[in-house]
């Protein structure tokens, strides 16, 4: 990580660059989609770190939601759950996707929870791999359903 890289707490100021990012890692999502939910995130009793190069200058976030329904491969519940993890690209491989899930590992610890939890799709072999590389284990597969009635 550059040694001017500071992981800390999202603030509301913080909102602007936060869509911005999560813009980039889910372009395909419409802003009041995007807008929801980051305010679902924080109504989950959980919380947003950013990776933050200066005041006005941010590089990465990690969203971790409290979900208190079953997730998949752990031993208790509610769980800490990582719902999005991004860096810009220009700032990959300097370790602050590392910094953001250490963070919240800390802080996950803190507030008495044992596990963190994330997923991503089946075929984002490169997420897979960063997530077996910093600690996570695969627990299971699945392709989701929904149906029009």
């Amino acid at each position: 990580m550059t040694e001017m890289t500071k992981i800390r707490i999202a603030e509301s100021s913080d909102q602007k660059e936060w869509i911005r990012m999560r813009k980039r890692l889910w372009p395909e999502c419409a802003t009041e989609r995007h807008t929801l939910e980051m305010d679902l995130i924080l109504a989950s009793q959980g919380f947003v770190l950013v990776a933050e190069l200066s005041k006005s200058h941010l590089v990465g976030f990690a969203e971790i939601s409290i979900r208190r329904d079953h997730v998949e491969g752990t031993r208790k519940s509610p769980a800490p759950y990582l719902e999005g993890w991004y860096v810009d690209a220009n700032y990959r491989g300097k370790g602050i996707g590392k910094a953001l899930i250490r963070t919240a590992e800390g802080l996950s610890l803190e507030k008495g929870f044992i596990e963190l939890a994330s997923d991503t799709e089946v075929q984002n072999q490169s997420s897979i791999e960063i997530h077996k590389q910093i600690g996570f284990r695969e627990v299971g597969r699945s392709v989701h359903f929904v149906k029009s009635l």
